[in-house]
C-alpha cells in the first residue's frame, strides 16, 4: 500500500515546468476560468468570481497572444497545462502577473514549483525585487514561501469590489528551490 507522500511524489513527478507554447494556450484559458470560478469560490462571491473570470475571455488565440507579452512557464502533464505562471523579467523589478492551477490539482505544490521555476528565472536575470497582486485564496501560501504583504486593496470593476493582496520578494542571487 501506498502512503499518501508516496501518491504525492508520483503525482509530481507526472508534472513538469517546461516554457509555454501555442499548444497549452486552451488549456491555459480554462485552467484561469476553472481556477478563478471553481478554485476561488470559497472567498469570491459568484458576481465577484464572474468579473475576475471576465478579465481575460476564454479564447486560445488571447492567451496565445499573451504567451508574447509574458514570460510564461506552464506545468504540464500528459502533454496538458494543469497550471501556469505569467511574469514580467524587468530588471532589477520583475512582476508576476499570473499563477494559477487547476482547481482539481490544488495543494499538491504546483503552484509552488511554477513560482519557484519563476524566482530561478528572474534571479538568473539579476532581478532584485518581484511583486504581485494576489487573491486571498493564495495570500497564505505566499507567505509561507517568503514573500512579504504589502497590503490589501480593493479593485472595483463595473461597480463590483474584489479584494486582493499586495506582495513583494526579494530575490538574490543564490539557488534557491
Amino acid at each position: 500500500m501506498h502512503s499518501q507522500t508516496d501518491s504525492n511524489e508520483l503525482q509530481d513527478a507526472r508534472i513538469s515546468i517546461v516554457p509555454a507554447r501555442t499548444q497549452h494556450a486552451a488549456d491555459q484559458a480554462e485552467v484561469f476560468h476553472q481556477a478563478v470560478m471553481q478554485g476561488a469560490a470559497g472567498f469570491y462571491d459568484l458576481a465577484q468570481r464572474e468579473q475576475w473570470a471576465g478579465r481575460v475571455p476564454r479564447d486560445a488565440e488571447r492567451w496565445a497572444a499573451r504567451q508574447h507579452r509574458f514570460e510564461v512557464l506552464v506545468a504540464e502533464r500528459d502533454g496538458r497545462c494543469v497550471g501556469f505562471c505569467e511574469y514580467v523579467p524587468e530588471w532589477p523589478l520583475a512582476r508576476i502577473e499570473m499563477l494559477y492551477v487547476y482547481p482539481g490539482l490544488t495543494g499538491q505544490g504546483i503552484g509552488s514549483r511554477l513560482l519557484a521555476a519563476a524566482e530561478s528565472d528572474l534571479r538568473r536575470r539579476s532581478v532584485r525585487v518581484v511583486s504581485l497582486e494576489a487573491s486571498l485564496m493564495l495570500s497564505p501560501g505566499l507567505i509561507r514561501r517568503g514573500w512579504q504583504s504589502l497590503g490589501l486593496e480593493h479593485v472595483k470593476r463595473d461597480g463590483i469590489c474584489l479584494k486582493r493582496e499586495r506582495f513583494e520578494k526579494r530575490l538574490n542571487n543564490e539557488s534557491q528551490v
